[in-house]
């Protein structure tokens, strides 16, 4: 989409959507000894209810991935929902090991 930093994926049946979710290509700070590929931020990840617990996520899901396999992407981010958490966990998503947040209360 546009500049080529949102990816999106839809999932049809009959004709009709049933799903979709997004990708955002963050692009990290340029590193000399790092890989610079961008991260991926997924989000906006929906399936009709009709759907959902019939692999219609995890198909989404699982075609976002490969894309990001392909083009190197090695970090894909989400902050889920309570509900999506398991969908989440079972296409490979796991918590960081090292992440630090400050929030202002």
């Amino acid at each position: 989409m546009g500049d080529g930093r949102w990816l999106a994926w839809v999932a049809e049946s009959d004709g009709v959507a049933r799903g979709h979710v997004f990708l955002n290509l963050v692009e990290r700070v340029p590193e000399p000894y790092e890989d610079n590929t961008p991260l991926g931020y997924v989000t906006n990840f929906y399936v009709t209810p009709g759907f959902r617990d019939r692999r219609c996520g995890a198909a989404l899901l699982d075609a976002l991935r490969r894309h990001a396999r392909a083009t190197g992407m090695d970090v894909l981010v989400v902050w889920p929902s309570e509900r999506s958490v398991p969908l989440y966990r079972r296409a490979g998503f796991r918590p960081p090991e090292e992440l630090l947040e400050a929030r202002d209360s």
